[in-house]
């Protein structure tokens, strides 16, 4: 295995434990929707193996994101085959909707490094279900543009 490939894998395995997270599964729960074993999830998410095509497709619709999320912000990659007279395209990253038809503004990538890991922290979940435990749209508002004014003042 490639040094680059072990890069792609450890990623993609970031992303399915930040989803899996996110969507509140366990490694088994997502093991049993998947059809393997916890063990096999666990290799999933530390890249120790890699993901098939046909199980990233699976992933992607137990998760319910599209195949692309899961490289998303893979800085640095390039395929070997990309180059002057070759065909290339661009593909924006995947971004939520909120529901308002615009799309949610992406956070600051500093310090704690990438966005994936930002994601991860403990207290980036307490945050995110304190905020949407708020019933009113009005207020979660208001908290949102008082969050990025001081963000905004603390830089």
């Amino acid at each position: 295995m490639t040094e680059l490939a072990s890069f792609v894998d450890a990623h993609v395995g970031k992303r399915i434990r930040l989803l899996r997270g996110l969507r509140k599964f366990s490694q088994e729960k997502l093991a049993k929707a998947l059809g393997i074993t916890f063990q096999q999830v666990q290799k999933y998410e530390r890249g120790a193996n890699r993901v098939g095509a046909g199980r990233l497709y699976e992933l992607a619709q137990v998760l319910e994101v599209p195949v692309g999320f899961f490289f998303d912000e893979l800085d640095g990659f390039a395929s070997p085959a990309a180059g002057p007279g070759n065909l290339q395209e661009e593909q924006a990253p995947f971004q939520q909707d909120d529901g308002g038809g615009e799309k949610m503004a992406e956070a600051p990538q500093e310090k704690n490094g990438s966005g994936i890991e930002l994601l991860m922290l403990p207290e980036t979940m307490e945050l995110a279900q304190a905020y949407y435990s708020i019933r009113e749209e009005k207020i979660r508002q208001q908290l949102m543009n008082f969050i990025r004014d001081v963000a905004r003042r603390s830089r």
